[in-house]
């Protein structure tokens, strides 16, 4: 009952603020299409530092769910990134296009702190996508599986080094690197791991910047390690939490094991 009552009390406050999420949607820079991002990744090599809702919640003094709290250094190294004109790093925002396909929580965002979040953007600048790896096709299977096959060109043939938190919800998921050299791994803490950003950094460059591919799993903290491993030759993928989306998208579309 207390959800029906939260999604009628949700949508009725949507219905109320759509000229002032719409305002929003037409002052928002432009946003690259999934596969365009895709696409510079792979061919450039480059990396991405990405900005979601949560990024931008802490930035402006809120706290991230529970894995972040507010730490005012964080905060500003999260600006700087997003300022950032380093040529082999992307900055990816959340994809806002229209108003039918933004999903309740983001027109909620929008509503309490939307003009706070455009004041930090630039509205001439084309960012990236933060959906390159987690809006994946659910209702397309054709689309679905071309974007994985996309995605594991990433990481055909390399050694990947995965940066996540010990006991964290990630979850790795074999079939999507069945083509990869080898895995290995660097644990930090599940929460605030902003805290151990030096130590995490220095067993990140025991790795050779040629031979490895980084994928960063920590939250707000990994935003920031793309920037500074991209700044020192790396290949660093800010990933979140890509194999739950991807299980997600494969039960929607009632698929099995892929064999892409």
């Amino acid at each position: 009952m207390r959800d029906k009552v939260r999604f009628w009390a949700d949508g009725l406050n949507i219905r109320l603020f759509r000229t002032e999420i719409e305002a929003f949607i037409a002052e928002y820079p432009k946003v690259c299409r999934e596969e365009e991002t895709l696409e510079k990744l792979i061919q450039d090599r480059s990396s991405i530092a990405r900005f979601g809702d949560g990024e931008f919640k802490l930035i402006i003094g809120e706290r991230h769910k529970s894995f972040q709290d507010v730490n005012e250094d964080l905060n500003a190294r999260m600006l700087g990134v997003l300022r950032s004109e380093h040529p082999n790093l992307l900055i990816a925002i959340h994809p806002v296009r229209d108003f039918d396909g933004l999903g309740r929580i983001w027109k909620k965002f929008i509503i309490r702190i939307g003009s706070q979040v455009l004041g930090l953007l630039d509205k001439d600048q084309t960012y990236e996508s933060t959906g390159v790896f987690h809006l994946l096709p659910e209702n397309d299977e054709m689309a679905f599986k071309n974007r994985i096959r996309s995605i594991k060109r990433l990481w055909e043939k390399r050694k990947i080094l995965m940066v996540v938190g010990k006991g964290s919800r990630f979850r790795f998921e074999p079939e999507l690197f069945d083509n990869v050299t080898s895995v290995d791994y660097v644990y930090g803490p599940a929460k605030n791991a902003f805290l151990e950003y030096d130590r995490l950094m220095g067993e990140v460059r025991q790795r050779d910047k040629d031979e490895y591919l980084i994928l960063l799993v920590l939250g707000p903290t990994a935003t920031v390690m793309a920037h500074d491993l991209a700044r020192e030759g790396y290949q660093a993928i800010d990933f979140g939490q890509m194999p739950s989306k991807y299980i997600k998208a494969k039960k929607l579309l009632a698929l099995g094991e892929l064999s892409i």
